[in-house]
């Protein structure tokens, strides 16, 4: 099996690639990985500390002054933090019961399509969230209690809607790349 990036491998796996879509989508993948892991801390991070705050309520009949807007705030940040990892992995929801009978250039297309939806839909969100966040930078905006600025929240969700269209494009390059080249089978069909 060819290891050199770009080249097909032995076994006709994969239609071949330019090395530099290649080293993008590389790039992009582990990228995207290490986002949706920091964002899988930051929800460890907040199951800690709420059960903290559960167990200091319940013996000391005292719960973490806010811990509800931390909550709130971090969750929303880490749910962006997953949308590039399961675009780019492919883990996002497919009904497969309505592809089954289709062609492998059927399905590869309809993946295209589906990454074409996503990368618009990611701009259109990056767009709206942009204008979001300007927002609450000119009218400070702040939570009850810790008194913590809501634009905080925005920085990281631009950076995942980013990466969440970077991941988009690779999918849809790769998607097409597929379409056209006919020839290509799935390791499931050739067994």
């Amino acid at each position: 099996m060819s290891k050199i990036p770009g080249r097909q491998a032995e076994t006709g796996d994969k239609p071949p690639v330019t090395p530099v879509l290649a080293q993008i989508a590389a790039l992009i993948a582990s990228l995207s990985r290490w986002w949706a892991m920091t964002g899988g801390v930051l929800i460890l991070i907040l199951s800690v500390m709420a059960a903290a705050s559960a167990a200091s309520n319940l013996f000391f009949g005292r719960p973490f002054s806010a811990d509800h807007e931390l909550v709130k705030h971090v969750t929303a940040i880490a749910i962006f933090m997953f949308l590039p990892y399961c675009q780019i992995s492919g883990a996002n929801i497919t009904l497969d019961f309505f592809t089954d009978g289709l062609s492998e250039r059927a399905k590869q297309a309809m993946s295209a399509f589906s990454s074409l939806f996503a990368l618009a839909f990611a701009v259109l969100l990056f767009v709206q969230m942009l204008q979001g966040f300007q927002s609450y930078i000119r009218f400070q905006e702040v939570t009850p209690v810790l008194r913590l600025p809501l634009w905080t929240a925005f920085p990281p969700i631009l950076l995942s809607l980013a990466l969440l269209a970077a991941a988009s494009f690779i999918n849809l390059a790769e998607g097409l790349r597929r379409v056209q080249n006919p020839q290509y089978e799935s390791g499931a069909e050739r067994s």
